[in-house]
């Protein structure tokens, strides 16, 4: 398996992960006047408060700390080994490419997008020795209701108990939460757990399938690299 299609199965499962906790996802490339692009966004993603999954038996994971808000994530996807830090294009004073991102989204009048910008550029930048247990907000109020806007690293190469580093979300998180959501022990009353796997999607149904195969046996996967082989079996 090349390092593309790793990369590429690391970004799947992180959206698997946050439509299990009930958000719709997308990426997003960024465009410039120079006719060519300044940068992309890994995902974006959007979760609305009213969100419920009961019939599933599992509720949305409590690490993601899920507000009471229309919920907006702008994630970043980074393989082990690689800084746990958001792309340059992101973290550019000028400020254009974030605030591009913004009027994408669509939940922000033109006028508040200045602001927007500048304070989450604020939580999007490094800092040296920062070890925060939460994940950074912006709440802002807009004609729709209060709106969190959540910059949040993903790595589901890596574990989380690293030191002097932000809380991120990587592979013990993601694996636990899929498993609970995707293989459960016993048969559910409301919910199926054995139907066509490939009406997730291209990139989802692979990953599905291959927690499905360990379902009967509860043989749980201990780390991504057997994802990846189950995968290129």
């Amino acid at each position: 398996m090349t390092s593309k299609e790793r990369s590429t199965i690391q970004e799947n499962i992180v959206k698997l992960y946050l439509r299990l906790n009930g958000y719709i996802t997308t990426g997003l490339i960024i465009h410039s006047s120079e006719k060519k692009i300044s940068g992309e966004i890994d995902i974006i993603a959007v979760r609305f408060p009213y969100h419920t999954q009961s019939d599933t038996e599992h509720n949305s994971s409590e690490y993601m700390e899920i507000p009471e808000t229309i919920d907006v994530i702008i994630g970043e996807v980074k393989s082990h080994g690689i800084s746990l830090k958001f792309n340059k294009s992101l973290r550019n004073e000028s400020l254009i490419p974030l605030s591009k991102a913004i009027k994408w989204i669509g939940l922000f009048k033109e006028e508040q997008i200045p602001e927007i910008a500048q304070k989450l550029l604020i939580l999007i930048k490094p800092v040296e020795n920062s070890n925060k247990t939460s994940f950074s907000s912006l709440i802002i109020k807009t004609e729709f209701g209060l709106i969190s806007i959540r910059p949040i690293l993903f790595s589901p190469e890596s574990i989380t108990n690293v030191s002097n580093i932000n809380k991120f979300v990587g592979w013990q998180e993601i694996n636990d939460f899929l498993w609970s959501c995707l293989c459960p022990s016993n048969i559910r009353e409301e919910c199926g757990t054995r139907y066509d796997f490939s009406a997730w999607g291209p990139g989802l149904s692979e990953i599905v399938k291959a927690y499905k195969d360990r379902q009967r046996l509860q043989n749980r996967f201990t780390n991504i690299i057997e994802l990846y082989n189950d995968i290129n079996l």
